[in-house]
Formats: structure tokens, C-alpha cells, sequence
């Protein structure tokens, strides 16, 4: 009988691949995309909180002139980057690629990942460094040792409070790091809450009901913290922050939000043929930039969790 190597000759499958892919990217649901125009622009701000919600007298005098109250309005503005990456196909690469590669189509979605996950850390960075860090009140949610003590509800109490003390709004959005998430899930103070819940597994739907919030984010992105050729390090980009906001459904003139995410082009690809290199170029890209245009509206649990 021949040997199995002599009637067989190894093929490349058509119906299976392995890729890494990332989770759900969520930085623009709490800093949403907003279009425009020009790369740079200004817009208007009108009249500071402090004018806003003073009460002026009203009375009024017979034969007198009723008191002049002034509105104002100051600017603020933004300037968009371009972000892009770019790589080759050899032309001897893609003649001899074998299904299931379609090198342009990986190409593209490859460079259109990364720049995905870049955007969410230059925002959760963003949020890191304009909202000031604030300690869990009652200790970190994932000690159950004493959990009569450690109180996630009550924590996000007083950050609600705090939001709304400021903006006289309530928050609708809370943004939790995966592991965060993870420990609530467990906690005995949720469980307590939701054990005679229609559910028996604690979903982000049915905490934010408990809490108060019209939606909880979960961000469970991650990212490889090694420099190229170093042994990977992974970790979840949120870390263990718990993030309160008042985000603006819908954005326009006339409303405030936490921040923003100014796009004046969305991701674009662009091919070129580069001769000398036998080569077709691919570009991907945007240009845009991430903007936090009300910090009142944020509230950060910087370590939620231990």
C-alpha cells in the first residue's frame, strides 16, 4: 500500500480561516460622532452656568423701566488630525494567494481594525486625563469579604448626584471596563437586588434599570501594550473604570454633552500603484479629533475594582 503522504497532498481549506478580531468598539457612544465640514471650525458656547441659573429681579415699578438682563455667548473650537496606515501587495503575493485570501478585502479590514482600536484608547484616554479621578466611597466593588460595607449602588448614587448638582441633569450613560462589569455581575448587593428579577443572569439591561441609567456600555476591547517584536501584553483597554455621563442623544445647537468626536471625513481607502515595488498601495484613514466640551457632564470611578 502506498504511505498516506504519496495520495495526499496537502491543501489550503476554502471554508475555514483562523483571525483574531476585537470586541465591540464603544468610545463614540459616549463621545459621539459628530460631521463636519472643515477640519477646523469654532462654535458657539452661550452664557456660562453661573448666568444661566441666576434669578434677577423682576419686579417692576409703575413708570419704571424693567431691568436689562444681557446674554452672552463665548467660542470654543476644535482642529482634526488625520489618522491613517497604509500597506502593500506585492503583486507575486497576490497572484499566488490561495482562497480563502482575498488580500484586499483583509488588507483594508485589517488597517480599518487598528485604527478602530486607536481611536477608543485616544478617548479613554481623553476621559482619563480631563475627568478627575474619584475613589469607589464605600471600597472596591470586587471585595465581598464585607460586603454589608462596599456599596456599587450607592456609589454611583453619588456620582449621579454629582453630575446633576451641576447640570441639573441626569446621567444616561455608564460605561463600565469589562472586569468591572464582571464584578457586579457577582456582586451581593446587585444579587440581592435582582433576585426576584424575571432574569436569572444579570444582563446590562437589567442593571441599568437598577441603577437609574438609560444605558450601560460594556467596553471589553483590548489591546497588545508591547512594542513590535516584544512578547505580547494584553490587557482590556477600560481597565476598571466606571464612567457616569450625560451624553446628548442627538447633537445639535442649543444642547451640551460630554464630549464629542469631530469627523470631518470619515474612513476612506485609497489605492494606489506603485511601480518600482511591483506593488499595490492601500490607505486607510480619517480625519478627524476627540473633544471632552462639558466635563460636568462625566463622572470617573478610576479604580472600581482592585
Amino acid at each position: 500500500m502506498p504511505e498516506p503522504a504519496n495520495v495526499h497532498v496537502d491543501k489550503i481549506l476554502t471554508n475555514i480561516s483562523i483571525m483574531y478580531r476585537n470586541a465591540a468598539y464603544v468610545g463614540t457612544e459616549i463621545m459621539p460622532i459628530v460631521p463636519v465640514k472643515k477640519k477646523s471650525d469654532i462654535y458657539y458656547i452661550y452664557n456660562s452656568k453661573a448666568d444661566r441659573f441666576r434669578i434677577p429681579k423682576t419686579l417692576r415699578a409703575p413708570k419704571t423701566e424693567s431691568r436689562t438682563v444681557d446674554w452672552k455667548v463665548d467660542t470654543d473650537g476644535y482642529v482634526c488630525d488625520e489618522h491613517a496606515l497604509n500597506d502593500l501587495i506585492d503583486d507575486i503575493e497576490r497572484d499566488n494567494a490561495d482562497k480563502p485570501l482575498n488580500l484586499q478585502v483583509d488588507t483594508v479590514e485589517f488597517l480599518t481594525d487598528i485604527l478602530q482600536l486607536s481611536l477608543e484608547m485616544r478617548i479613554k484616554d481623553m476621559l482619563e486625563l480631563k475627568l478627575t479621578a474619584h475613589a469607589p466611597t464605600s471600597g472596591v466593588w470586587d471585595d465581598y469579604t464585607d460586603a454589608t460595607d462596599t456599596d456599587p449602588i450607592a456609589d454611583i448614587e453619588v456620582g449621579k448626584d454629582a453630575i446633576h448638582a451641576v447640570i441639573f441633569k441626569e446621567p444616561n450613560v455608564l460605561l463600565l471596563g469589562k472586569a468591572v462589569y464582571e464584578s457586579l455581575k457577582h456582586h451581593p448587593k446587585i444579587l440581592e437586588r435582582i433576585k426576584y428579577s424575571q432574569k436569572a443572569v444579570l444582563t446590562s439591561d437589567l442593571l441599568a434599570e437598577l441603577f437609574g441609567i438609560e444605558k450601560v456600555i460594556v467596553g471589553k476591547a483590548g489591546y497588545n501594550a508591547a512594542k513590535e517584536g516584544k512578547a505580547e501584553s494584553l490587557s482590556y483597554l477600560w481597565g476598571k473604570n466606571a464612567i457616569l455621563a450625560y451624553v446628548e442623544p442627538k447633537p445639535g445647537i442649543k444642547k451640551f454633552s460630554l464630549g464629542y468626536t469631530f469627523q470631518s471625513q470619515k474612513f476612506q481607502t485609497r489605492r494606489a500603484r506603485i511601480e518600482t515595488k511591483h506593488s499595490d498601495w492601500f490607505e486607510v484613514g480619517d480625519i478627524e479629533t476627540e473633544k471632552i466640551v462639558c466635563a460636568a457632564c462625566g463622572y470617573r470611578i478610576a479604580d472600581a475594582i482592585a
